[in-house]
């Protein structure tokens, strides 16, 4: 009931501590000595300040630290303020949405952890907040959307819209999230997938406000900074994700210890590929003198900074104008220079995508790749650049033909046959494929992205032979003969492996039959010459 009084006491207060000068400044925020005075901010924000601003700044000390952090933001210099952000302009409590990347309607079944969206395409409705807060004369919302941001950030929040990092949350419904949402229970999904991908943020169905009129979000729906977010105006995404709230530092964003809450762990180990590859190296041993913080347009690669890319260096910065390029702008759309993707069980170079008005919210594959090349050639030469792309196209196709396809193939074969039934992840032979895949696969992958060699054999292609050969071929056999249908899984397994022309075989496979004679006294004698033997005697 503390705050239940606050609402009739603000104004009152305001008047008063106003008068008295106390209101809290950057100035006399503890730990805020050295950020610029702010500019002017609104009666409202002031009004803002005088609960949440810190007690030894004049305020009431309600969620001080939040009140602090925004005072030592860019935000608060440029006098932006908490109502400028969370307040909720009349036009802004109903949009006509006749983008399809909005979402209108969304059901959550907290039994199962399963949602399902409804999408507009046809701009048929506007969407009504139900979260809107009357406070302190002002109406509110807790959960800041990219719409908002777009306010003043228009094309960094369509970057966002066009992005997968938007539609990551999409993830959480879908066939691919039955392991976290059944198999492991969706507690896991809440406190695990959701906390990364996002989801929708919902009312809490039996008590959406408090006693003081506050909307209540769904405890399973909130907290809920995942970046592909769905926030309760319809748009998806989360700026905060990156940006964290309330400074919404630039620096905070471009370091990778960012990227990596979530792009880390078995299945998508980019930040530890990121640190043995030499960017990271050279990003640890330079760390402390960049000039991280400036403004994105200022922040370019081969202008005013050169020895430590960071993931925001290559994935979205702007880049300089060098020989044979003008130069790349900052893009809030983190796949827009990704060639491949490397997600699925089979990797693939999305194609174009054109929206209704012919602007392109995908690029051609060959256009994404020309980009990032241009990245790469503000620091490495045309013969480096392209021999990379060689060695990089030859390690994904490696993973496609030798083991992506023939798993695939083989994996449908056994329940096509009856071999296996269709419920996911209750059999050995469903955790195989899986870690095939989504941890060894995507391992070496993203390790040859990113030039992390470890990455790439000992914890990528070397897991992915020993499991494939020792044990998902094998087990597949022994399901086969289990099922009555041994001499039909030994014949398709032979011929997936062998390939239309025989080849595949010759190329991938033959090696487990042993080596030819030329083959091996090859070995030999490179073993004799170079180690003189010791190994072969």
């Amino acid at each position: 009931m503390r705050h239940a009084s606050v609402r009739w006491l603000v104004m009152g207060s305001f008047m008063a501590l106003a008068s008295a000068g106390i209101l809290a400044t950057a100035q006399e925020t503890p730990g805020a000595a050295d950020v610029p005075e702010p500019m002017p901010v609104s009666d409202g924000t002031k009004v803002c300040l005088v609960c949440h601003g810190a007690k030894s700044g004049g305020g009431m000390g309600i969620y001080p630290a939040i009140a602090m952090q925004w005072e030592g933001s860019r935000h608060a210099q440029a006098g932006v303020g908490c109502l400028e952000c969370h307040g909720v302009p009349e036009e802004f409590a109903g949009e006509d949405v006749d983008n399809p990347r909005y979402v209108t309607e969304t059901a959550w079944d907290q039994t199962t952890g399963l949602k399902s969206t409804t999408l507009v395409t046809d701009g048929s409705g506007p969407v009504v907040r139900p979260d809107i807060w009357h406070h302190g004369g002002a109406d509110i919302v807790v959960a800041v959307s990219p719409k908002s941001c777009a306010q003043c950030h228009p094309t960094e929040a369509e970057e966002l819209y066009r992005s997968r990092h938007s539609s990551a949350g999409q993830f959480l419904g879908s066939v691919g999230n039955f392991l976290g949402r059944y198999a492991e229970g969706p507690a896991a999904a809440i406190n695990g997938c959701q906390q990364c991908h996002g989801g929708p943020v919902l009312m809490a169905a039996e008590q959406p406000t408090n006693e003081s009129l506050a909307p209540v979000y769904a405890a399973d729906t909130w907290p809920n900074s995942g970046v592909g977010r769905i926030n309760p105006d319809g748009s998806w995404g989360a700026c905060a994700a990156c940006h964290a709230r309330h400074e919404f530092s630039a620096a905070t964003a471009r370091r990778p210890e960012n990227c990596g809450k979530c792009h880390m762990g078995p299945d998508h180990p980019q930040s530890e590929i990121y640190k043995e590859s030499k960017h990271g190296i050279a990003y640890d041993a330079n760390r402390d003198s960049l000039d991280i913080d400036v403004p994105g347009g200022e922040w370019v690669l081969g202008e005013t900074y050169a020895n430590a890319p960071t993931c925001s260096s290559c994935h979205m910065g702007p880049v300089g104008a060098h020989f044979g390029s003008k130069g790349l702008p900052l893009t809030h759309d983190v796949g827009a220079r990704i060639s491949w993707t490397l997600r699925p069980e089979l990797s693939y170079q999305p194609a174009a995508i054109v929206d209704t008005d012919g602007e392109a919210w995908l690029k051609a594959p060959e256009e994404r790749r020309d980009e990032m090349r241009q990245t790469c050639l503000a620091c490495h030469g045309d013969n480096w650049v392209e021999s990379f792309y060689t060695q990089y196209d030859q390690a994904v196709e490696l993973y496609n033909n030798k083991y992506a396809k023939p798993m695939m193939a083989i994996y449908q074969f056994l329940s096509e046959q009856g071999i296996i039934d269709d419920v996911p992840m209750n059999d050995e032979i469903d955790y195989l494929y899986y870690e095939l895949w989504h941890h060894e696969g995507r391992r070496a992958r993203h390790g040859a992205a990113m030039m992390g060699p470890d990455y790439v054999h000992w914890h990528g292609f070397y897991e992915m032979t020993r499991h494939f050969y020792t044990e998902f071929l094998p087990l597949a056999m022994e399901l086969g003969e289990a099922a009555g249908k041994g001499a039909e899984t030994e014949a398709f397994i032979e011929t997936t492996l062998r390939g239309e022309d025989g080849q595949d075989w010759e190329r991938y496979h033959r090696w487990t039959e042993g080596l030819t004679a030329e083959q091996r006294e090859e070995m030999l004698r490179w073993e004799r010459a170079v180690y003189g033997g010791i190994h072969t005697e």
